[in-house]
């Protein structure tokens, strides 16, 4: 006892020296607590990457704040003053900016789309649907009334990376959806997602989440919930930078997609908010608009990729990456993130990338095989999502 009473008289001498040279000058060759609580809020704030501090103020130090007091509208002195105190403990206080990636070199147009008669909304205005299928230049659509679907191959010329982007406008009861093999026993029955596709007629089909191969390998499969019925409810305890970390996308009756974290939120809970499905994979990409923080930390090895996001309910973004192939060794996750960004994703997740990824359209596969250990394969799977129905007979 004495030796605890001992150590919490400690602290708070120690929290109490703080505090009192807090908000005194500081410049380079200071030293104290005062310097300690600075560093410890600088690294809070992204600008340090480790937590290991002297009390020493140094050079570094100071380029650090004189940083932090450009992003703060502040002029650069590299000096900690009154207003720098104040503006490193506001609530508002900015974060170090992430180094961006290097940029994509432009890529070459899709041709023209001689559209016919579209209302104000963009699809189409007659009866029948539209159908444009270019392998040559990348450019693949789908028109109907209720449905508009734009997938456009592009390819990075500066660098072996290929990439299918998808863009999805649906309406009325237009819906995304998700078709199991067995129903009665999710998880079992593994098909090639291409025929899983065609049996149902889908405009477009797309991997999901493989909760299957976590429940067949006896892992902790996350929280799965497919057509309002719960399969999985056990999720990770912690949110951790693994791969999947088990993260999710819930889909809700009026089109939105909305992302939480593993352990954020339960099975029941959501289907009390009304989720209709739950893709459990991730991690999280985007949030309300922002970049998760862990895609600049961590996921860093550049593999075949496959993301869903939402612009706006009922207007969707897919991007799917192509990888382990001559043409494209694939991305990181930062990369996904800032280019669903960029087209105005508000929430994403990452989907199950690699040898399972598949992106098809209207019962073909779009992307190529993978090679992995030697062999060009896809993976065969037990469920899908997919959009739009047509009858191809």
């Amino acid at each position: 006892m004495r030796r605890w009473a001992a150590l919490l008289l400690l602290g708070a001498a120690l929290f109490c020296t703080a505090l009192a040279e807090m908000g005194e000058t500081l410049t380079v060759g200071a030293s104290g607590e005062g310097v300690l609580a600075v560093k410890r809020q600088l690294y809070a704030l992204g600008f340090y990457r480790t937590d290991e501090f002297t009390r020493k103020y140094t050079e570094d130090t100071a380029q650090k704040i004189s940083l932090f007091q450009t992003l703060c509208g502040l002029n650069a002195t590299g000096t900690v003053d009154a207003n720098t105190w104040d503006a490193l403990f506001r609530e508002d206080a900015p974060h170090a900016p992430h180094a961006t990636m290097k940029p994509l070199a432009t890529p070459a147009p899709t041709p023209a789309v001689d559209w016919p008669e579209r209302d104000a909304e963009g699809f189409l205005a007659g009866e029948g649907s539209f159908v444009v299928e270019n392998d040559e230049a990348g450019q693949w659509i789908y028109l109907d009334h209720d449905l508009r679907v734009e997938i456009t191959r592009r390819r990075d010329s500066g660098a072996a990376l290929e990439w299918f982007e998808t863009e999805i406008w649906c309406r009325g009861d237009t819906a995304l959806e998700t078709v199991a093999t067995d129903p009665s026993r999710p998880g079992r029955d593994f098909r090639a997602p291409y025929e899983i596709a065609e049996e149902h007629g889908f405009v477009l089909g797309f991997s999901d989440d493989f909760y299957a191969n976590r429940m067949s390998e006896k892992e902790t499969v996350g929280i799965i919930i497919r057509q309002g019925q719960i399969y999985s409810e056990k999720t990770n305890k912690n949110n951790g930078h693994y791969l999947p970390n088990l993260d999710m996308m819930a889909q809700y009756p009026d089109g939105t997609l909305a992302v939480y974290r593993c352990n954020e939120i339960t099975a029941q809970e959501l289907l009390d908010d009304g989720a209709i499905n739950v893709f459990s994979f991730g991690p999280i990409l985007i949030r309300d608009g922002k970049i998760n923080e862990l895609v600049y930390e961590y996921y860093k090895s550049i593999e075949p990729r496959h993301a869903l996001g939402m612009i706006a309910p009922g207007h969707y973004w897919l991007l799917s990456v192509q990888g382990r192939t001559k043409s494209s060794e694939g991305t990181t996750l930062q990369r996904m993130a800032e280019m669903m960004q960029q087209k105005g994703v508000t929430q994403a997740l990452n989907l199950d990338g690699g040898n399972t990824m598949a992106l098809v359209f209207r019962g073909r596969m779009l992307n190529k095989l993978a090679v992995y250990k030697n062999k060009a394969f896809i993976r065969s799977v037990t469920s899908l999502i997919g959009i739009g129905h047509e009858n191809q007979e």
